[in-house]
């Protein structure tokens, strides 16, 4: 995506300029962003998903048993005959693990690499449905579905911002109110991370929620530590050659914190460690205990397959991420795992690896290639793509 193009869905702004005036710094609302994704999916469609035993999904009730109760997924469809008329939500995670067709809609942001993208999120809630005053911890554009929904924003919040008691729930005590507005379908509405924000439903509504994901610095030192340690092992030993005397021979001094401090960064200034520890761990699905399917398909298979129609889509659960060297890639990663290629295969890898989907035209340089369809057929049989019979 070229960052200086104006980008409708960001109200005429450049990926550019989104990034430089508002991501992570102040909220945007944008009307119409996306008129033709409102209505993809119907509240029948999300309760059934709800059922599913696969689908993490929740119940937030204002007026349940206790105030603001959270009931868990799955549901039966008895359960969801018996919620009240109003003030209740439905939320299905990573919905577009379903839907392809609704991963697709992730590409819009693509100027955000995909290692930062968490999910998408569906929420359904009938008049007075709401999940209360929060925050997040993460960057979140939230786009309308059907129906109406009244948006407040008010104060930048930390963890030691008050909150109600009595509930799991982390709903916030106050609200200080300096955004209202009513979102409606296709409206789109961005929501930087730490900004109180307060969701209510007009009517019967639909919410679509694209999740970012910001993964805990302690979390990332550590598998760093690890694969330092397994590339220098317990031979690099400090060193203070030139030292000067000390008067407090009890006192760990500044000279000697700014020394260790500097020997300890330099073990973290190779760049092939990081990428060795990092790309792994940013590759990991969503979900631990995932496994794509993937389906054996000869090379006359998936050449006629593509000729007759079908997109060649990535799987929408997986993961796929690239380190690179002069802009090329040099491994790939999928759910957390190293992935071979043959070197001559490297603008094949970095095509499939940045789209979502790929039909025949695009694919058309490497259909004759053998050894591209090899690689291919082999990670169709992983799950990591597949052959999808839409049309293209």
């Amino acid at each position: 995506m070229n960052p200086n193009t104006p980008l409708a869905h960001l109200g005429g702004l450049t990926a550019a300029e989104f990034l430089r005036d508002y991501w992570q710094k102040k909220p945007l609302l944008v009307r119409n962003a996306f008129p033709e994704l409102a209505y993809r999916l119907s509240p029948e469609d999300l309760m059934e998903l709800a059922q599913e035993e696969s689908a993490e999904s929740r119940i937030i009730l204002e007026k349940g048993k206790t105030a603001w109760e959270l009931r868990k997924g799955p549901f039966t469809s008895k359960q969801l005959k018996q919620l009240p008329k109003t003030h209740w939500t439905l939320l299905v995670q990573a919905v577009d693990h379903y839907l392809p067709e609704l991963a697709d809609y992730l590409d819009h942001f693509s100027f955000i690499p995909n290692w930062r993208i968490d999910d998408i999120m569906l929420s359904f809630a009938p008049e007075g449905g709401s999940v209360g005053p929060h925050f997040d911890q993460y960057d979140v554009f939230l786009i309308q579905g059907i129906g109406n929904r009244h948006w407040q924003l008010g104060q930048h919040c930390d963890e030691s911002t008050p909150r109600l008691e009595g509930t799991p729930l982390r709903i916030l005590a106050n609200l200080d109110v300096n955004f209202d507005e009513v979102l409606n379908p296709g409206d789109l509405l961005y929501v930087p991370p730490g900004l109180a924000h307060y969701g209510v439903a007009q009517n019967d509504c639909t919410t679509y929620s694209i999740g970012f994901r910001a993964p805990a610095l302690a979390h990332l030192l550590e598998r760093v530590v690890d694969e330092v340690l397994e590339r220098t092992g317990s031979s690099k030993l400090f060193a203070d050659v030139g030292r000067s005397s000390t008067t407090f021979s009890a006192a760990l001094d500044d000279q000697d914190i700014d020394a260790l401090r500097t020997q300890l960064m330099s073990l973290l200034e190779d760049r092939d460690a990081l990428r060795a520890a990092l790309a792994p761990l940013l590759s990991e699905p969503k979900y631990d205990d995932y496994e794509p399917q993937g389906a054996e398909l000869s090379l006359a298979d998936i050449r006629e397959e593509l000729a007759e129609g079908a997109l060649l889509r990535r799987d929408p659960a997986s993961r796929h991420l690239y380190t690179q060297e002069d802009g090329k890639p040099d491994a790939l990663y999928i759910n957390g795992q190293d992935v071979d290629f043959p070197e001559a295969l490297t603008d094949f890898v970095q095509l499939l690896a940045d789209h979502r989907h790929l039909d025949a035209n695009a694919l058309s340089p490497w259909l004759a290639d053998d050894d591209a369809m090899i690689w291919l057929a082999d990670q169709l049989a992983m799950g990591y793509w597949f052959l999808d019979g839409e049309e293209a």
